[in-house]
């Protein structure tokens, strides 16, 4: 993402950027659907094989002639430091570097020898998604460095209203969520309490979500924020509601990258699971573990309604948990005070 002169632009790095519409903000480079979503170095070469055919590489090649083409007065790059020295690469200007993947949190791996010659050489500023993070890179010699708050939990709303108490389901947002969903429903069948379940969707996972329920039998009927299921168990499917969900709930169930995390910086515990999916497998469960600490707990379907019944059972587990999430996760104000700092440092 950066800014050129006499307007804001976006540039995603990952997909059609879809996520920006209704916004005024021009797209100046669009990707191409790619299968794992941007995550097919992680998962392995299988998938990273299916990224190149859908045209990864040429997907590449123009993102970085556009670059090369604007001459814009300030650079701010999201993400990691492929983003970062990517965005440089094509711009040639030095970059403010907001880090924001998980995996980079001095809470999991921080970052390598040479990530850190990257970031020392092409950021001008680099703010961190936690104050652990902005230690370890003061350690490393570098000064340019600040924590301002955590931007992925910005991205979280004030809750507008609450539901009844229940239990939300985060079954991710990559086109194997439908299948994580059925996952996830298999283990509230053997909660034997009834809850509601509340499931957050967003224009990315609503199709596969729907077409996964609607295949496996269930009647879907129409609700205010969206639809909702009656049997076996209520399950209400929610448009654009994800913080009232999570907020009117007493734990989370979740395949989810960011949005276990926003959840775990609500105050709710996070019940996850081992799986091999896009994002959410092996290597990433154990970053997000690393990174959430206790507010994260892995389990198997089979002893998933036990540790359930557990935690019910001891409210002051269940408060200490959501605090360490709160912890690791930070506080909201990021985006704005980081705007701030670049318009003072300007």
């Amino acid at each position: 993402m950066y800014y050129p002169t006499d307007e804001i632009a976006l540039f995603p790095m990952v997909g059609e950027g879809n996520r920006f519409k209704g916004y005024n903000f021009p797209i100046l480079s669009k990707g191409s659907k790619i299968p794992s979503g941007g995550f097919g170095f992680r998962v392995g070469f299988p998938l990273f094989k299916e990224d190149v055919k859908s045209g990864l590489f040429r997907d590449l090649i123009h993102m970085y002639r556009t670059l090369r083409g604007v001459k814009p007065d300030i650079v701010i790059s999201v993400g990691d430091p492929f983003n970062l020295i990517f965005t440089y690469l094509g711009t040639r200007r030095k970059v403010f570097f907001v880090s924001t993947d998980q995996g980079h949190s001095a809470w999991v791996n921080g970052f390598s020898n040479l990530e850190l010659n990257i970031i020392k050489h092409f950021s001008s500023w680099v703010f961190t998604r936690d104050r652990k993070t902005e230690e370890f890179l003061r350690s490393k010699g570098l000064n340019n460095v600040i924590y301002l708050g955590n931007p992925l939990m910005d991205c979280v709303d004030e809750p507008r209203f609450l539901l009844e108490e229940g239990i939300t389901l985060l079954p991710g947002t990559r086109r194997d969520c439908g299948n994580n969903l059925l996952f996830l429903l298999e283990v509230i069948k053997k909660i034997e309490r009834p809850f509601k379940y509340y499931v957050p969707v967003n224009v990315n996972s609503e199709p596969f979500i729907l077409e996964s329920l609607k295949e496996e039998g269930y009647k879907l009927l129409l609700w205010d924020y969206g639809y909702k299921v009656e049997e076996p168990f209520k399950i209400y499917i929610g448009r654009g509601i994800f913080s009232e969900m999570v907020s009117s709930s007493i734990l989370v169930l979740g395949l989810s990258g960011s949005g276990n995390e926003q959840s775990a910086g609500l105050g709710k515990p996070v019940i996850s699971f081992f799986i091999e999916g896009i994002q959410f497998n092996r290597r990433f469960i154990d970053e997000q573990k690393r990174l959430l600490g206790d507010a994260l707990i892995l389990t198997d379907k089979d002893s998933a309604d036990e540790l359930i019944y557990n935690l019910l059972s001891n409210p002051d587990e269940l408060k200490r948990r959501g605090d360490v999430g709160r912890l690791r996760m930070g506080e909201r104000g990021a985006i704005p005070r980081i705007a701030r700092f670049i318009k003072d440092y300007l």
